[in-house]
């Protein structure tokens, strides 16, 4: 849906007389812009949501929310929100069965008409400028169809905390990558296939990317993967480091892998040193089912296989020779860091010592 801006021009006749013509003309770079929300059970924190999406500096043209047959207030609360904010376009879809969270994203992401979609969460906060900033970066940068932000913590009273990061960390993402405040940079499909390292509310996509979502929807993924998985096909999925919401966390939720912890057993230390090939191989396992192309457009897809399959394999089996020239391949390089791929070894040369 465009949005357009009326120009006056004035003239005079013959006779001295002035006349005004009104000119509609579509305004550039001022796309439609769309909110996804799935909902369950959010009636305490769904208000303050929407403020901060209603609160925007660059206004929301449509926010649809799906709710997944909430049995608290979430659906009343909803309701009078929509009532008391005539001035945006709010939709409210109540499912007649609970579907999940994965096909209800789905279906949100389907309602919606916009040529950028923003996913929400019930029960976040975002900042003003959140959409503001996201839009004008994708704007300029038209390559980019997926962008993820950064965030900060905050608990149930909304009290902002901080976690200790991973050394290889810059952010609260998942992402294992130093990447200055506020630099915009490419996250490259073998980066993606070892771990979901971006959450839902953290992403923007264009309608195009949103199609091709819909087009190859799985359960075997949450839908946040899927989604940075399918931008990395094409070299178009980007992060933005800064921190443009906050994300709240529960009792009961959690976010990011479970920790790895060392193990004196061979068998939970050799499931450390495997984990992420194996998650790659699967990755890759389910992409050839739902999306035919990507094979063909991530050129050396089989290369990258074998070398997860080979590794696994080394690894079982205390190959140290063999994992170390490894070492020069560029994908160990992206999926393990110097210290991960020298414990390798070590975890080579125990197996040998055990033997």
């Amino acid at each position: 849906m465009a949005k357009y801006k009326s120009l006056l021009f004035t003239y005079k006749n013959k006779k001295g007389k002035s006349y005004g013509l009104i000119v509609c003309t579509e305004r550039k770079g001022d796309s439609m812009i769309s909110v996804a929300m799935a909902t369950f059970n959010g009636e305490i924190y769904i208000q303050e949501q929407l403020d901060s999406i209603y609160n925007q500096t660059r206004k929301v043209d449509e926010i649809i929310i799906v709710d997944d047959c909430s049995n608290d207030l979430t659906v009343q609360v909803v309701e009078q929100y929509i009532l008391s904010h005539k001035d945006i376009d709010i939709k409210l879809y109540k499912n007649e069965e609970n579907l999940g969270y994965k096909k209800n994203f789905k279906k949100a992401i389907s309602l919606c008409h916009g040529d950028y979609v923003f996913l929400s969460d019930q029960d976040d906060i975002w900042k003003s400028n959140k959409v503001e900033d996201m839009i004008s970066i994708m704007e300029k940068n038209p390559n980019i169809s997926v962008l993820a932000s950064s965030f900060e913590f905050i608990d149930q009273k909304g009290d902002v905390f901080t976690v200790p990061l991973d050394s290889r960390m810059s952010n609260n993402n998942l992402l294992m990558k130093k990447v200055k405040n506020n630099d915009v940079v490419p996250i490259s499909f073998y980066e993606l296939s070892i771990r979901n390292s971006f959450q839902g509310c953290a992403l923007c996509l264009t309608k195009k990317l949103c199609a091709r979502f819909l087009e190859c929807f799985t359960e075997e993924f949450v839908h946040d993967w899927l989604i940075v998985l399918l931008a990395s096909e094409t070299n178009s999925m980007y992060f933005y480091n800064a921190s443009l919401f906050q994300y709240r966390i529960h009792d009961k939720n959690a976010i990011g892998l479970k920790d790895v912890t060392a193990s004196s057993t061979v068998t939970d230390a050799l499931y450390a040193r495997i984990a992420f090939c194996e998650s790659a191989l699967h990755v890759m396992h389910v992409l050839r089912k739902v999306d035919c192309d990507f094979e063909k457009n991530i050129t050396d897809f089989d290369r990258y296989s074998d070398f997860c399959e080979k590794h696994i394999q080394y690894l079982k089996k205390g190959s140290f020779f063999r994992v170390l020239f490894q070492n020069f391949s560029s994908y160990y390089k992206v999926i393990k860091t110097p210290r991960a791929r020298v414990m390798d070894l070590v975890f080579c040369l125990k197996q040998r010592i055990r033997r």
